[in-house]
């Protein structure tokens, strides 16, 4: 569990990294936004590693109960698309720094260390999108020539695109894209 200044070193660095990229994220940057010193920072996070470390812990934290939303709400692939789909997109429009967790690789390649995680925070969003199509292919609601794991890296390129081309533009309403993307969704990968 996160103390309350903890909560406030991530959440500054999520703002430092959404608003000024990650080249702006130093524990100095961080310490400053939030008006206290550097060795009040350090206390908490031995190195700006550490906080790299705890941000990207945090962010799939809050992504995670996206899914079981999903699932939970879902007993039909077009159900879940639509679901998943708003949820996601809702979190991320109402917090864009969720949208790091959507492109994490490239927030943070400069971290070498940090490359085993990313890996597999991807690997278990990849997992679970993965099992969820089994279930629905068992169903018989969700398209059975294709393979699950296909379907979940088709699902999940659509969505970083939308994600990446919405961060880049900050026009559109992200969730109102959900259902557009939903339908296509639907179309091409129901039975």
């Amino acid at each position: 569990m996160l103390t309350k200044r903890q909560t406030e070193i991530i959440n500054s660095a999520m703002d430092i990294v959404v608003n000024q990229g990650t080249h702006k994220l130093t524990i100095r940057n961080v310490a400053s936004a939030i008006g206290v010193s550097e060795p009040a920072v350090y206390r908490h996070f031995a190195s700006k590693h550490d906080l790299l470390v705890m941000l990207l812990q945090t962010l799939q934290e809050s992504i995670v109960p996206i899914f079981s939303q999903a699932e939970m709400q879902s007993s039909k692939f077009t159900e879940f698309t639509h679901t998943f789909l708003k949820t996601l997109f809702s979190h991320i429009e109402d917090n864009p720094a969720f949208a790091l967790f959507v492109f994490t690789e490239e927030a943070f390649h400069t971290d070498e260390e940090l490359r085993p995680q990313l890996s597999h925070m991807l690997d278990s969003m990849v997992d679970k999108i993965t099992q969820l199509i089994v279930r629905f292919q068992q169903n018989g609601t969700c398209r059975e020539d294709i393979s699950a794991l296909g379907i979940a890296r088709i699902i999940l390129g659509v969505i970083r695109l939308h994600v990446t081309q919405w961060h880049l533009k900050h026009s559109d309403s992200l969730t109102e894209q959900a259902k557009p993307l939903a339908d296509t969704i639907n179309k091409l990968l129901t039975t």
